[in-house]
């Protein structure tokens, strides 16, 4: 295999693991450091998914729908960009090894052409 063959086998797996990573943490849960009054911590929703019912339900002083969409907004701040590129870059990969594998398919290899004797 060629060193391009094996650059771009690495960045492709770098790039699915930052992919996995991103799409992973946009599933986690995102709560608030605060509790309600039956003493649960204040749960805003994942990375895909708001659900503000339990912060606009619970009985405190804070503003908690606003802490939580703040805390969504962070967590997508950082998510969303680190799956978009490694999803981007894993993409580009995908197409430039079948580019690379199509072009080495149709060149002759120097083993495989053959030899010419000039007698």
């Amino acid at each position: 295999m060629s060193q391009r063959h094996h650059r771009l086998a690495y960045t492709g797996i770098i790039a699915a693991v930052v992919l996995i990573i991103g799409l992973l943490a946009m599933n986690f849960p995102v709560f608030l450091d605060s509790y309600d009054q039956y003493g649960w911590q204040i749960r805003c929703g994942t990375g895909y998914l708001t659900d503000l019912t339990q912060a606009a339900a619970a009985v405190g002083d804070a503003d908690y729908v606003d802490q939580c969409e703040s805390a969504l907004l962070i967590r997508r701040m950082w998510t969303m960009p680190m799956t978009v590129i490694g999803g981007t870059v894993l993409l580009a990969v995908l197409v430039a090894s079948a580019t690379t594998s199509a072009r080495d398919s149709l060149m002759p290899h120097h083993d495989d052409a053959p030899h010419h004797h000039n007698a």
